[in-house]
């Protein structure tokens, strides 16, 4: 069986090494064909490497629900029987079923929870407390006199109870809250103020730099308090004196809190005292930063989305090119053990600020990957290489070539079949992929699920462009949030193994 699975790796390895024009969506039998021998040659190709073998994971689409307004950001109830969607200024209770996905209540954002001297906001964050009783949604400053100023007011946080989505409180966090998640423990939560405020303009020294709300839930939902805890400079690669946390994850054991610095390449670790101080004081949480590095990759890096070398139709790797570029995670998964984290590798570099590291002139083509550290130090483990862009090739799916590829967008780490599993949102392929990720130094890419079939073959941009991402344990399935397209959506995967 290993040998058979050996001789197709290399067969697929030797077709895509040469001219691949893929027909379009009337054979799209042979497309899954395709990829499906690479996620077996990947799963038992290197076993003559002495390398422990994996299962052979699938992902079907079994349902997606739509038109539910604003459906960006996810978080799944403990019990994996709900979760709850947001966006905009909607957020959506939804039941999770075997194959369906049922609305159940809603909340929408009115003028009372609007960030003081704001006249318009949107939600940016859900997280569901560990017993399941309430929400707390994050709620950034979209005042269009504010932003163009870049005189943001400092965002909320909304509780929200369950199942009934009715107010339970509220609190002032930092600016631009941009991710929530709520310790394993229930005593605390964690917001990742971005505090973007020039993109376009990272190296401007007078910068706001972006901190990390911890929110005291000793009290209750009905009596929140928070303190900001500044992020420090050492450690950050690019801009350190504006690090601007993105997503925001807290290990199984709520002993530290990770967050992504996207546009500065890096992830802050924040070190929670085992006994949290009454009040809560900023100095109680010490703060490390670890650099991501880059990554240098092979892939489609000319011509828009649908254009040129870049019709998902007449894809031809080998037009493939070398390029380097930092890692700039947006998503972070920390696995069940705590021993590494993985990122979704997006990048979001820009012209104007021109990047380098020591020397190295970095490209706008994104790394299209994950990326296992350890969570300790920081140590790189490994990535998935250019397996993302691959399946996407071999798949007929959309992304955008000159400009970060597939885009891997946001993670989830869970336990199925004895493995441990990484799950990516693939924002501008409308697809996920899924990865083995029980050794971090030699990630496996499993399978790659399609979301929208409407798009293989279409030479279109993607139209649901993926953004949330949950595994459910209990059922074995993963729900995808998905805020473009259909209304806004929501897409619930079953997993089987093959």
């Amino acid at each position: 069986m290993v040998k058979t699975a050996q001789s197709s790796w290399r067969t697929w390895a030797k077709r895509v090494r040469s001219r691949l024009v893929l027909p379009a969506v009337a054979k799209r039998v042979q497309v899954w064909a395709a990829i499906s021998v690479l996620s077996l040659g990947l799963a038992l190709g290197t076993a003559h490497l002495g390398v422990a073998q994996t299962v052979s994971v699938q992902g079907t689409l079994a349902f997606t629900l739509t038109d539910l307004g604003g459906a960006e950001m996810l978080a799944l109830a403990p019990t994996g029987r709900r979760a709850i969607v947001a966006g905009g200024d909607v957020a959506s209770l939804v039941a999770i079923e075997p194959n369906r996905l049922t609305l159940e209540n809603t909340w929408t954002l009115t003028e009372e929870y609007l960030p003081a001297g704001s006249t318009s906001a949107e939600i940016t964050g859900v997280a569901i407390s560990p017993d399941g009783r309430f929400a707390l949604l994050s709620v950034k400053d979209d005042d269009d006199a504010n932003l163009a100023t870049f005189d943001e007011v400092p965002g909320k946080v909304v509780a929200l109870s369950i199942p009934e989505m009715t107010v339970l409180g509220q609190v002032t966090v930092g600016r631009g809250p941009d991710s929530v998640a709520i310790a394993p423990d229930g005593t605390f939560a964690a917001v990742a103020n971005e505090d973007e405020e020039n993109e376009e303009d990272l190296t401007n020294l007078d910068n706001r730099p972006g901190t990390i709300s911890i929110i005291d839930l000793r009290n209750g939902p009905a009596n929140l308090s928070q303190v900001e805890v500044p992020i420090p400079t050492a450690g950050i690669p690019f801009f350190p004196h504006d690090p601007q946390p993105e997503t925001v994850r807290i290990a199984a054991d709520s002993s530290f809190i990770l967050a992504t610095l996207q546009e500065n390449n890096a992830v802050a670790r924040i070190e929670v005292p085992r006994r949290l101080p009454t009040p809560l004081r900023a100095s109680a949480f010490a703060v490390t930063n670890f650099d991501m590095g880059l990554r240098t990759g092979s892939g489609l890096t000319t011509d828009s989305v649908g254009t040129g070398n870049c019709q998902s139709s007449s894809y031809d790797l080998s037009l493939r090119q070398t390029y380097t570029s930092a890692r700039e995670p947006d998503g972070i998964a920390i696995s069940p053990d705590f021993r590494f984290f993985v990122t979704a590798d997006e990048d979001n570099l820009t012209a104007v600020n021109a990047q380098s590291a020591n020397g190295v002139a970095l490209s706008r083509h994104g790394t299209r990957s994950i990326s296992a550290f350890d969570a300790d130090t920081g140590e790189f483990l490994g990535d998935s290489g250019d397996s993302i862009e691959e399946s996407v090739v071999a798949l007929q799916l959309p992304q955008r070539c000159s400009s970060k590829g597939p885009e891997p967008e946001v993670v989830s780490i869970g336990q199925f079949a004895g493995r441990t599993l990484a799950f990516v949102a693939i924002e501008r392929s409308d697809a996920i992929t899924i990865h083995d990720v029980t050794d971090p130094t030699n990630i496996q890419l499993l399978d790659t699920v399609i979301l929208n079939p409407a798009v293989v073959g279409a030479d279109i941009a993607a139209e649901f462009e993926p953004e949330g991402i949950e595994f459910v344990p209990q059922s074995n399935q993963v729900i995808v949030s998905n805020p473009e397209g259909a209304g806004g959506s929501m897409s619930l995967i079953n997993l089987s193994v093959r």
